[in-house]
């Protein structure tokens, strides 16, 4: 039993073993990139960095380290250089694991003069909000959906005596939105923004309550105090608000003032600025049904995504499609079941901190005479109440600020300067255990050099032998060409061939193989005169003078060159 134990531990721990998966990893990391390059990092990550099998295969690597350290027994024969080697791949691999379960990064927005304490984060989440009751819950569900491997997510949620059912039943890469007529479609109307990607449009339908940009809309025969009410009654469309909005109507450019409280008439293609807000109602459909196609396959950072979901509720089951884009806000749907509420998004969520960042100013300093950014920086303070820590600092270009384990780095900024994008970075144990891992690495690397039973240096020792043996050679092949007639017996040159030297570029290579180089770089042949290249070369040596005036540099056939060689022949010497 143990006999076979050990059979089956050797062929999966073995070398031979190691040696095939890090050929695999190494296959895995090019297959990677070419995925990455025709459907996105998402997809990357989905079927090969972030896939079980790729855990499990960095798993079986690390215990064929540990396995070849006990079979080997660096620790009993005190190979200190290989020890440490091997334990610092273990160490990065575990590094690399917290990084990968414990680690989490985002980004963090702040205008000039104002403080934040929670960030975006980089990873995209199905964000839950259910009111009931005059309850609020709110929970998400990691949902990093790609255009390549298995997209799942079908979970349940106990709220109350009631369970909410969600299953994703397609993800959509760069969705395009299309609302046609349908007889069994609902009144829906398009709301087109300036977002942060440009021209960015939205479908209203009929029911609808929610959140673009900043500004509630309330499509329904109800009015809500804070929104921007639409009313659809007979053929006719009115809205209403509060506020003052200023209406201009594009075709004519005229400009309007409407008073709030009341209803006004409400006009397609024409621009409405409520506060710092401008929106357009680009169409409108009486009977409309949204259909959601994929565009591009492949997912950038930037690229907008889409997933459709079934949600079950209290018996009744609706279907939704959301859409967001990594390290934004999803815009929220609303699904309403009765008197209760729920809204869903899909995107970044907010990670609060612990503590709180002020940003005093952001300063930007451009090339002379251009627009051109030569560098730019944020003046923050920390506060973090905790600990009473009030502390002043500025971020800039690889000058971070570190605090209980937070990272912010200078990332972007605002178009009009006057706020600041910081990238966070959430990984302190990983961050420490890999650079543990790289130091021990190094630690290795050079006692490699100097510490004995090492495969350098047994190299270094083979390497001084080769030396020996070819001095030995040469002599002895001097006497034996002077006892032959300075022609080298061919089995005295072919032991010559198998002696190891190192070329210019530092390669080691039996002498065989430089013979043949040389003599193929010369005379374009690989012997002559009857003679192998090692003869050649060994007869070269013993004689010099003899060879300066054999025929064996090759003449390349062209008029100009044999013109100036003064010779038809294909071969020339050297003394020539």
């Amino acid at each position: 039993m143990i006999d076979k134990i050990t059979t089956i531990a050797k062929k999966l721990f073995g070398t031979r073993a190691a040696g095939f998966y890090l050929l695999s990893f190494a296959i895995a990391i090019g297959v990677a990139t070419f995925v990455e390059n025709d459907y996105g990092t998402s997809s990357a990550q989905n079927v090969i960095f972030k896939a079980r099998w790729f855990e499990i295969l960095l798993a079986l690597f690390g215990t064929t380290i540990l396995y070849n350290i006990k079979v080997f027994r660096m620790v009993e024969n005190k190979k200190w250089a290989n020890l440490i080697f091997h334990l610092a791949i273990i160490v990065i691999l575990i590094g690399a694991g917290v990084t990968r379960y414990f680690g989490y990064e985002g980004m963090m927005h702040i205008r000039e003069g104002e403080t934040a304490n929670t960030f975006l984060s980089s990873e995209n989440f199905i964000n839950f909000k259910l009111i009931r009751n005059g309850k609020k819950y709110s929970f998400e569900e990691p949902a990093n959906f790609a255009t390549l491997g298995s997209n799942k997510l079908d979970e349940e949620y106990q709220i109350g005596n009631d369970l909410l059912a969600v299953s994703l039943q397609e993800f959509v890469p760069n969705p395009k939105e299309e609302a046609t007529e349908s007889m069994d479609g609902v009144p829906m109307l398009k709301v087109v923004i300036a977002g942060a990607n440009g021209r960015e449009e939205y479908w209203l339908r009929q029911g609808d309550k929610t959140n673009i940009n900043g500004v509630n809309y309330n499509f329904s025969n109800t009015v809500e105090p804070t929104a921007f009410n639409i009313f659809y009654t007979g053929d006719s469309l009115t809205f209403q608000h509060t506020q003052v909005i200023t209406q201009m109507v594009m075709a004519t450019q005229t400009t309007s003032t409407l008073d709030g409280n009341m209803p006004h008439p409400l006009k397609l293609r024409s621009m409405y600025t409520l506060g710092q807000n401008g929106f357009v109602f680009g169409d409108f459909k009486k009977k409309g049904q949204l259909q959601v196609q994929a565009g591009d396959k492949k997912v950038k950072n930037e690229s907008v995504l889409g997933a459709r979901f079934a949600v079950s509720y209290k018996g009744q089951t609706q279907n939704i499609v959301l859409t967001g884009m990594k390290g934004s806000k999803g815009q929220p749907k609303v699904l309403n079941y009765g008197a209760d509420r729920l809204e869903m998004s899909y995107g970044a969520k907010d990670i609060k901190l612990p503590f709180s960042v002020k940003c005093r100013d952001f300063i930007l300093e451009r090339y002379p005479g251009t627009d051109n950014p030569s560098s730019y920086a944020s003046e923050v303070t920390l506060v973090d109440q905790r600990d009473n820590t009030n502390r002043d600092q500025r971020i800039f270009m690889n000058n971070v600020m570190d605090h209980d384990g937070y990272r912010f780095f200078q990332s972007s900024y605002d178009p009009d300067e006057a706020g600041t994008y910081l990238s966070v970075n959430h990984d302190l144990w990983g961050t420490w255990i890999s650079y543990i891992g790289y130091i021990l690495l190094t630690i290795g690397l050079a006692m490699t050099f100097f510490a004995k039973n090492t495969r350098f240096s047994d190299l270094m020792h083979r390497l001084k032998e080769f030396q020996t043996k070819l001095i030995f050679l040469i002599f002895s092949t001097m006497m034996v060409g002077q006892l032959n007639g300075q022609t080298i017996d061919v089995n005295h040159s072919a032991k010559f061939g198998k002696v190891i030297v190192q070329d210019h570029r530092g390669r080691l290579k039996p002498m065989n193989t430089l013979c043949n180089e040389v003599l193929r770089k010369i005379s374009k042949k690989e012997s002559l005169f009857g003679l192998t290249s090692e003869q050649i070369l060994l007869s070269m040596t013993i004689n010099p003078a003899e060879w300066e005036k054999k025929e064996l540099i090759q003449v390349p056939d062209h008029p100009e060159i044999q013109k100036i060689t003064e010779t038809q022949s294909k071969l020339a010497a050297y003394a020539s």
